[in-house]
């Protein structure tokens, strides 16, 4: 073999070798994997870049760990913030349109496990679809999901920024607000509906915030989420608080029906109080002014 061919041969090598080191020393692209609330894993092989919300809570949380720049679609009512009410609507959180869905082609999906259609969820993964389903309970809940939602967009940093900014103005607020556990909680009655009237349990986001600000819920105790209380049950509870929950000026309205009941505690003491919806039944961080606004309503101030 000449000296010419050695040559060759040994820079073929030499280029063999290199780019042998190139292919095991570059990074692998590797899968995001994140477990949802129904405890099934989630894989992405890439972070998702059109995403479709379905509950207007999800649209807002999205938001906040940082995916404004790919959150193509939404449900009707989502309307926080400003730019999402641009967004193209693909139904509302209790009848989807699964067609518009389809024509989208999301790489993810984030559903409400109690609020949108079990059927209609089931029909969106057995098209391939990838779905997260959640369900968040409790307050700290809200910035996990968030930090979870950065995880699946790859906006880490801001979603962190958000999740640490809501756990501490939220551990400031309950120092604040948080009743001694010897001092006797106010009986509220919270009203969510008035025809027929409805009310929340304790494992209502609503009445959790009743309880951190020193109020007791006086329907705590039943089984439904939500139950509809005779009249007289709630006379009978004689509630120190009255707080409503409706749409624009509807609270007012079922406010003012219970001042016909002048010997209650809540009518006699003028505590019938309306609130922004928005503010309490959505796990986002609004919920923050939500608690603020309800401590300071049982507080007096």
């Amino acid at each position: 073999m000449n000296n010419n061919n050695k040559i060759i041969q040994h820079k073929f090598f030499q280029f063999f070798m290199v780019l042998l080191a190139l292919v095991f020393s570059a990074p692998a692209i590797s899968q995001i994997k994140v477990t949802d609330d129904t405890n099934q894993i989630i894989t992405l092989n890439a972070p998702a870049k059109k995403v479709i919300t379905l509950s207007p809570g999800l649209t807002e949380l999205i938001y906040a760990a940082g995916g404004a720049n790919y959150i193509k679609g939404v449900v009707s009512y989502s309307d926080y913030p400003e730019q999402a009410k641009k967004l193209a609507q693909v139904g509302s959180y209790n009848a989807l349109d699964i067609e518009k869905i389809l024509v989208m082609q999301p790489d993810l999906i984030i559903a409400w496990k109690s609020g949108n259609p079990k059927h209609q969820i089931e029909q969106l993964i057995k098209l391939g679809l990838t779905v997260y389903i959640s369900e968040p309970k409790d307050f700290m809940d809200i910035p996990v999901t968030i930090k979870t939602f950065g995880q699946l967009m790859a906006t880490d940093t801001i979603a962190k920024q958000n999740a640490d900014r809501f756990t501490k103005d939220f551990n400031d607020i309950k120092k604040t607000y948080q009743t001694d556990q010897e001092k006797e909680l106010k009986r509220t009655f919270i009203q969510i509906w008035d025809n027929p009237v409805m009310s929340v349990n304790e494992d209502h986001l609503i009445s959790k915030v009743i309880t951190l600000c020193g109020g007791n819920n006086i329907f705590s105790h039943t089984k439904g989420l939500t139950n509809s209380p005779s009249i007289e049950s709630i006379l009978e509870y004689d509630p120190e608080i009255i707080i409503a929950t409706g749409m624009a000026d509807s609270s007012q309205e079922w406010l003012n029906r219970w001042e016909q009941w002048k010997f209650l505690n809540a009518v006699k003491n003028q505590r019938l109080y309306a609130t922004n919806p928005d503010h309490l039944v959505r796990h986002t961080p609004r919920i923050l002014k939500g608690i603020k606004d309800v401590c300071q309503l049982i507080h007096g101030e």
